[in-house]
This record gives C-alpha cells, structure tokens and sequence, in this order.
C-alpha cells in the first residue's frame, strides 16, 4: 500500500488521482504547525507514518494500523507526527458519497453495533484485511486506466462495504438513515455550509432539519462536539482564513464578507483559533512564500 499511495503522489500534500474521490497524500516531514481544514466525509487509511486530528479538545492520533472517519463535514485542525524523506507520511483516503452508504445500507439491512459512548462525526478503528485489499485493488487499477471505469466502482463500493461491516459501521450508517438524529444533524451542517455568513436563526435551522430547538442543540453537540453557533464560527474563520492567504483580500473586508460586523471581535476570535491575528497571520505567510 505504501508503495502504491508514493508512487501516485508525485507531489507533497494532497493528490487527487485519476479515479474519482480517491487521493493519494504525502508529506515528507512532520507537521511544524496544525492545518486546520474542513474535512468532508471521507476514510483514511495511513500506508506509512503517523497523524493527529484535533476536533476541539479531543485529539485522535493514528498510524498504519487504524483507519479514520469523517461521517459528516466537521471543522478540525490535524498534524503529521511521524514522517521523514525517506519514509514519508503516506495516506489514501476515499471521500465518501452518501448516495451509495444509503443505498449499501438499504441492501444490508441492521447492523451489528458495539455498544459506544459516543456518537461522533468522526471516530478511529482497526483496519481489516478486507479494506486494506480494497483500498489496494482501487490503487492499483491506477497502473491500468483502461480498467478504471469498469472496476473501481466495484472496489470503491466494496470499500464503503467493509467499512460499514466493521466494529464501528453502524455509525457510518445512522448518517444515511433519513428519520435519525445523526441525518438531520447532517443536514443542519449542509444549511450552515450554504450560509454560514448570514445571522444564525437556530429555530428556522430546528424546523427545515424536523427537530425542536433543544434537541437540534443537543444532537449536534453530540454529532460535531460543539454547538451550531461555534460551528458556524469554525466555518466563518476558515473561510476568513483562506480569503487572506489565497486571494490577498484585505483584514476588514475578509472579517465583513463571511458575517462579521466588528473588526475587534473577528480579530479576537480569529487569534483563538488560530494563535495569531490575521494581520500577524498573513505577514507570517508572505514571509514563508517569499
């Protein structure tokens, strides 16, 4: 596996490959600082090396022998801890279509659940044989493009198979199941992407997603671990974020464009998430791209 994900990431960091929503990641050094991103679903499975994943204050490290799920678009921070030139971090990852859970999970029927104390958007297990052998036979098709229409449908949905066969499926599963928590919870995330610049009504959001206020609060705390005004205040200054670094958009306007009205509080909560202010943020970008 190692081998396949180096040989398919020509470059440092993320690389799409030619069969779609599957990437090849490398980074030849440990991260020097947190990335913080908006994760979309998805599974990684580490080939070599190891990783962080910050959502809040809970920190979920792995390496070569766990696979990590994102259920739902969570805002997190993450950081390569084990890598070095000659044995890079590697990684593949799937990014997951909630069309085929929904149908595999239709086809399957109920599953078998650990008993759990949480249900997060995003959890660790062990990887089986049976993914790592999908995940291989999706990587290798990558040597046979003439093959690659025909077959990776199949190991892709052999892959989401195993994965909701395992320890933790049922999990996964709930995401796809229109009447639950974890579902509505996911569409209250997809209102929030759409609109995160615009004032936070949460008894509009409760109603469009069937639930009260109270229980929309409650499971998507328990979903994303954070509230749907500090998840909205993630979106927000990611956002702000990538407007300063990527396009040059001044401080100001970069806080005003994504819902901000006072410039104090924008820099304020910005340097909490991300350690600096923007100002000092972007200064410090210009210095490492010069």
């Amino acid at each position: 596996m190692a081998s396949l994900v180096a040989r398919h990431a020509p470059r440092e960091g993320i690389c799409p490959t030619s069969i779609p929503r599957v990437s090849a990641i490398k980074l030849s050094a440990p991260s020097d600082e947190l990335v913080h991103a908006l994760h979309q679903p998805a599974v990684c499975i580490i080939a070599q090396g190891a990783k962080r994943v910050m959502l809040r204050d809970e920190v979920y490290s792995y390496d070569a022998s766990r696979f990590l799920v994102f259920s739902t678009d969570l805002p997190i921070s993450a950081q390569v801890t084990q890598a070095k030139p000659g044995e890079p971090y590697l990684c593949f990852r799937l990014d997951l279509d909630a069309a085929e859970i929904s149908e595999l999970v239709l086809q399957l029927g109920p599953l078998s659940a650990r008993r759990t104390a949480t249900h997060r958007g995003l959890f660790l297990s062990n990887v089986s044989n049976g993914m790592l052998d999908a995940a291989i036979r999706l990587m290798q098709l990558l040597d046979s493009p003439e093959d690659v229409a025909a077959l990776a449908p199949l190991a892709t949905r052999e892959l989401v198979y195993r994965l909701l066969r395992s320890e933790q499926g049922e999990r996964l599963a709930q995401v796809a199941r229109a009447d639950s928590h974890a579902s509505r919870v996911m569409r209250a995330v997809s209102r929030l992407k759409s609109n995160f610049a615009e004032p936070l009504k949460l008894d509009e959001l409760a109603r469009e997603c069937c639930m009260s206020t109270s229980s929309l609060h409650h499971h998507f705390r328990v979903v994303t671990s954070m509230s749907p005004l500090q998840y909205q205040k993630q979106l927000r200054l990611q956002e702000a974020r990538r407007l300063l670094l990527s396009e040059g958009i001044e401080v100001s306007k970069a806080g005003y464009s994504v819902g901000y009205e006072s410039a104090s509080q924008f820099s304020r909560e910005y340097s909490r998430l991300f350690g600096v202010p923007p100002s000092k943020d972007v200064s410090r970008f210009e210095m490492m791209a010069a």
